[in-house]
Parts: C-alpha cells; sequence; structure tokens
C-alpha cells in the first residue's frame, strides 16, 4: 500500500522536469528554423499506401481479414475505417463504399457482441471517427449506423470494465481507450447517459496512475509495470478525448497531466523519431504513429498561444516520427510492424499479442487522426527538438526506472531496476543522428522475455554493463540482476524495493558538446559485490563508459570486465564485424590494446579498450542472442592487471555502405 500511495500522490507533485524543460526553452532562443522535407502531401502518401495494400483483403461483408491468419483479427476493421474515411476527406472519393462497408461491419460487431479476439474496447474511437467523417457524405446510411450505435451499453458491451472484473487493478489502458471512444460516442448524441460515468472511471483508475512527468503508469494499481508504449497509447487516446470536447468533472486536471505529458515526450524523444523503449510493445510503430498526434496538437496549441518556436519543436517531432515510421515501409506499402526485417511470418520480436494487419491498421488510424486534426500543421515553421540541440539528462520518476541523456544529436537510454527480468540494468540504447538507429544497438536482451517472441537466437541479458569474475572463474553481472521475494510475471508489475538493491546519481554534468553521468548501482550481487559506479561521458558520436567496483571483498574478484552488445543481424541484413590488436606506446611501457569496428546500413560502430593490458573475448553463451531488432552478439571486455577499474570507448559514425 505505501508503494500504491506514492504513485498516487505522484501526479499532484510540481512538474519535475520544469528545469530541464527551461534550459531548452533557453537554447531554442538561439536556433535557426529547420527545412522539413515532409508535408501534408507526403503524409498522405505514406496512409495511402497502407490503406491501398489492405484494401486487397477486404471482404464482401466490409472486414479486413490478415492474409497471415487468413481471418479477421483483433481491431483492423474499424481502424480501416477511420484510415480510409480521412482519406476520403482529403479527396480519395473512390474509397468511400470500402470505408463505409469497413464502418458497417465494425458497427455490426461491437452491437452485436462479436468483436474479434475480444477486443471490443478498442472499436469506438475508431468507429466514431470514422462515422464523424463518412455520416453526411451517406446521410441515408449514417441513420442506421445511429440506430445501431446507440443500442450499446458500456458495462455490458466492454471488456474492462469494473462490471466485468470488478477489480481495480486492470482498470488499465484498456478501459482508458474504451472512455475515448464512448466520450466521442456522447459528443455525437448516440448516448443517453452523460459523463458521470466515465468521470469516476478517469478519478479513481486513470488519474491516480499519473507522474508528475505527466507520464501514464500502466498495469496494476499497486504495482504499475509502466511499459512506455502504454503509456504513449492511453495519452493519444486521452487526447483525442479532449479533442472532442471533453468537459467533466477531471477536465482541467486531465488538461494539466496532457500538458505535461506531451512536455515530457518532446524532452524523451531521440533524434531518430524514436520513443524510448521499455517494456512490452517497445519499437512497434504504433508507438511513434501516437506520439505523431501528440506532437501535431500540441504544436498547434503552442503556435495559437505564441509560441512560434515551441510549436516548431512540436512540429519537428511530429515530423520526426512520420519519418521514424516511413523507414519501415515496405514496397508493397504494409510496414515491418516491430524495427527488424524479418516477414511476419517468423513474428520475431513480435509480442505474443501482436498481429501484423492488426498493427499496420491501428497505426494507420493513428496517423490518420494526426492528420484529421492537423490542418494547421504546415503552417508552423519546424525548430530543432531538444535531442537534436541540447546536453541533458533526464530522470524518469514514478515506476519508469529510467534515465535519458544526450549531446546535440545523440541520445543514450539507461534501464536502472535490479530485479526486472525484461528490463535489465544498464545502457539499453544508444541513437546518433543520421545513422541507423539499431547499429547502437537499439534494444538490449533479457533474462526473461515476458510477452516476447523470437523467430532465433537465445534468451540472454546482453546490455552494456559491468562484469565481474571470482575466485571460482565464474563471470558475474549487472544484468545477471538480484534475487526478489516476489516471482516475476510479465504482467505485473517489480517492487523497485524488492530485493534490496537500487541506484542513484552521483553526477549529472551537461556543457554545450558533452554530457557526463556517474551512477552507483548498489545491492546484494554475486561475489561480495555491493556497489559498483558506472562513468559515461559522451560527446556527439564519441561515448566513454567505466566501471569501478567500490564496495567489494576484492580478494575474491579475480578480473573486472564489461559486456559490451554488438548489432549483429535485422533479419535479411548482417553486420561485418572486424578485430584487430594494435601497439600503442606510453612513455612507461607497450600495451596491447584490442580494438574491433562494427559496419552496418549506414553505419560504422568502433570500440576500443582503454584500460592498458584489457583482452576481448566472445563467450559461446553471448555469441547468438536475440532482441526485439534481431541478433546481438556479445563481446566481454577483461582487465588483466586491474581488478577494480575498466573502461572502453565506443565511437558511432557514419560509413558509406558501397565503399
Amino acid at each position: 500500500m505505501e508503494q500504491q500511495t506514492r504513485m498516487n500522490l505522484g501526479y499532484q507533485q510540481p512538474y519535475r522536469w520544469q528545469d530541464n524543460f527551461q534550459a531548452y526553452e533557453d537554447k531554442l532562443e538561439q536556433c535557426e528554423p529547420l527545412e522539413s522535407s515532409w508535408n501534408l502531401a507526403r503524409r498522405l502518401r505514406l496512409l495511402t499506401r497502407l490503406v491501398e495494400h489492405y484494401r486487397a483483403y477486404q471482404q464482401p461483408h466490409g472486414a479486413i481479414h490478415d492474409p497471415y491468419s487468413e481471418q479477421e483479427r483483433y481491431y483492423s476493421t474499424p481502424s480501416y475505417a477511420l484510415a480510409a474515411a480521412v482519406l476520403v476527406s482529403k479527396g480519395r472519393t473512390d474509397l468511400l463504399e470500402s470505408a463505409a462497408s469497413a464502418l458497417t461491419c465494425s458497427i455490426q460487431a461491437l452491437v452485436e457482441q462479436r468483436a474479434p479476439d475480444g477486443h471490443p474496447d478498442f472499436f469506438p474511437i475508431m468507429i466514431m471517427g470514422a462515422y464523424r467523417i463518412l455520416k453526411p457524405l451517406l446521410p441515408q446510411q449514417a441513420l442506421h449506423w445511429q440506430q445501431q450505435l446507440q443500442q450499446i451499453e458500456p458495462e455490458a458491451t466492454y471488456v474492462f470494465t469494473m462490471s466485468k472484473m470488478n477489480n481495480p487493478n486492470r482498470m488499465i489502458n484498456w478501459n482508458a481507450i474504451m472512455l475515448s471512444g464512448e466520450y466521442m460516442r456522447y459528443a455525437e448524441g448516440l448516448s443517453g447517459k452523460d459523463t458521470r460515468w466515465m468521470d469516476t472511471y478517469l478519478q479513481r483508475y486513470h488519474v491516480p496512475r499519473f507522474t508528475s512527468l505527466g507520464l501514464y503508469q500502466d498495469g496494476p494499481l499497486n504495482m504499475p509495470n509502466c511499459p512506455f508504449a502504454y503509456d504513449i497509447v492511453t495519452r493519444y487516446h486521452l487526447t483525442l478525448m479532449q479533442l472532442a470536447g471533453y468537459a467533466g468533472e477531471t477536465a482541467d486536471v486531465v488538461k494539466d497531466l496532457l500538458w505535461r505529458g506531451a512536455r515530457s515526450s518532446l524532452l524523451m524523444l531521440s533524434p531518430l523519431g524514436e520513443w524510448p523503449t521499455r517494456g512490452r510493445s517497445s519499437q512497434h510503430q504504433w508507438n511513434e504513429a501516437t506520439a505523431a498526434l501528440i506532437f501535431t496538437v500540441q504544436a498547434i496549441r503552442e503556435a495559437k498561444q505564441g509560441q512560434s518556436k515551441l510549436a516548431g519543436a512540436f512540429r519537428q517531432a511530429a515530423d520526426l516520427t512520420w519519418e521514424a515510421i516511413e523507414r519501415w515501409q515496405t514496397e508493397a506499402g504494409d510496414l515491418h510492424i516491430v524495427r527488424n526485417y524479418y516477414t511476419p511470418e517468423q513474428r520475431h520480436g513480435y509480442e505474443i499479442y501482436t498481429n501484423h494487419t492488426c498493427y499496420n491498421l491501428w497505426t494507420a488510424a493513428a496517423l490518420a487522426y494526426a492528420i484529421d486534426y492537423g490542418e494547421e500543421l504546415e503552417s508552423i515553421t519546424p525548430y530543432p527538438t531538444p535531442a537534436l540541440c541540447t546536453s541533458y539528462t533526464l530522470e524518469t520518476d514514478g515506476w519508469f526506472q529510467t534515465i535519458l541523456s544526450g549531446v546535440a544529436g545523440q541520445q543514450l537510454v539507461w534501464h536502472t531496476a535490479l530485479n526486472d527480468p525484461y528490463n535489465i540494468p544498464g545502457l539499453s540504447r544508444i541513437h546518433r543522428a543520421g545513422i541507423s538507429g539499431l547499429i547502437g544497438p537499439s534494444s538490449a536482451g533479457y533474462r526473461d522475455q515476458g510477452f516476447t517472441r523470437f523467430a532465433e537466437g537465445e534468451v540472454f541479458p546482453l546490455i552494456h554493463a559491468p562484469a565481474w569474475q571470482t575466485e571460482d572463474g565464474a563471470w558475474h553481472q549487472l544484468a545477471d540482476g538480484i534475487r526478489t521475494t516476489v516471482s516475476f510475471d510479465c504482467d505485473a508489475g517489480v517492487d523497485p524495493s524488492d530485493g534490496g538493491g537500487g541506484y542513484r546519481i552521483v553526477e549529472a554534468r551537461h556543457e554545450e558538446q558533452m554530457a557526463r553521468l556517474v551512477l552507483e548501482w548498489s545491492g546484494p550481487l554475486p561475489g561480495g559485490v555491493r556497489q559498483i559506479q558506472a562513468i559515461y561521458e559522451q560527446r556527439p558520436g564519441i561515448v566513454q563508459v567505466s566501471y569501478r567496483m567500490m564496495d567489494a571483498d576484492h580478494s575474491s574478484i579475480r578480473r573486472l570486465g564489461a559486456w559490451i552488445p554488438l548489432f549483429m543481424y535485422d533479419g535479411k541484413e548482417a553486420a561485418v564485424l572486424e578485430v584487430s590488436k594494435t601497439l600503442e606506446s606510453t612513455l612507461e611501457v607497450d600495451t596491447a590494446i584490442e580494438s574491433l569496428h562494427l559496419r552496418y546500413s549506414n553505419g560504422r560502430l568502433s570500440l576500443r579498450c582503454l584500460t592498458p593490458g584489457s583482452t576481448m573475448s566472445f563467450p559461446p553463451e553471448a555469441s547468438h542472442v536475440a532482441s526485439r531488432n534481431g541478433l546481438l552478439k556479445g563481446v566481454r571486455l577483461e582487465s588483466t592487471q586491474d581488478s577494480s577499474c575498466i573502461a572502453y570507448e565506443l565511437r558511432l559514425e557514419k560509413h558509406d555502405p558501397s565503399l
């Protein structure tokens, strides 16, 4: 209950990143405007290709079938109806019949309580968006839609309601998604109820989940698991509810939380336009699609308030998210819905619930809403986002257990929990503008894969993290984590204090082209290790890392080491790895230093030991490690002269793949 109380009070605290945001705004005043290659025509082209791809799978009765399972899945059909309807509103009148047919099919399935895969809660937000556009174009058909939509009884129709579950911990993102669509139904005059029942859900089960940063903590109320995907998607739906005119009892609180969340999202977005990884559904394209709407809406709001440069930053963030998605559009028009090139049949990096067609079309629906509400976006001049122009360090609050730090054009992401086998501790992501996001790498391995499934590779906790060898010859690492009193449950959260471990930020310092972060992890770690200090110093294209034992029985530590994950394969293209040994002459001694170079896509990653006498090894247990993006290979640096400290340097630069 103590943890629940702390979570419930979080949203009432002052905005935690106010100083960070003010520093960014000060920097923004010195920035010049950017040129943008994104406009409405390009956005419509991306969306049109998606819709036209799935038009071929529409059945005579309107449903969209998934070609891989040969049936209608989840909320594919209402998603298609919305995306096609928005294209109709932009001049594609040839899609009118197709959009209307999908809408009719979706309404019937919802009213008759036969939504595919038991997902009716996701239907109304798409149905009402399509209905609003199509009703003036098809007035006679709209009368039939109205009659059906008026029959819905929320507590009986949807799954994640208290009537069905009678469990406050299960009133998660599904319930908020349903509320947003139900408010739209109410706003159209198709519900006999007022908003008081919605207010109750928001007040009791959703507002308390927000942190001071405006981030939504999904999962059980008393122990949220906090995936970043379900933070952004819940705020997306509440934003749509707000845009539809929500003015209930929680309207002012929700408005403030969404304002905070939009600012936090701007600070957190990577220079490649990608949302941070943490928890289930990471790196699914709909993460960035939902962010696109949030950034679009906030850009327009800031412009109306006269904040032209801040509006431009939000506009640039929206453009970056569109670009992050477009990179993964195939020649056929659909998307690789997770950021790898494995075929949909292989389902690599998919969650057990991930469906290729549904998540393509949900991405399309979110992008369609961004277009629908973004008419004024094109008049806003873009300006750099925080990740493109500032040095910063951001520590999340609540149970998100994540740190982000960057210099202009570069961002690093750490997960800090020692007891979470799905989000292992260490440096998880390195992104640099202009270079493929996968090479850094973009995601780590796992101790427990949770919901995630892989076509190949072993589950192994591979991440940038310190390691050490004890006198018995065994190697241990920070990513092994600590034992907890509660067994891991991928559907529930992990209490940060369970097991007795933790971390603290010792130093966070920034200059124009430099960011320095010093972390200390502490806990009952193997081999008598109780405290490890990690120092990260970055400049554009350069990351230097050093680890030091701070409180250990050094007599039991034979060697200190460091694991480095190397990205090797994306499902289509293999990286090229070159290992070399050079001789560096110093005033005192000639020291053998091993280094390696990795070439992948348009990037080149170089690794160099900085500790004299250190060596590299490629342990077999980390030779073929599964990650969301493909396969990783682990290299372990090992000290030979000093068991208390080890350091290395990474360089990330552009590479011409044709050379």
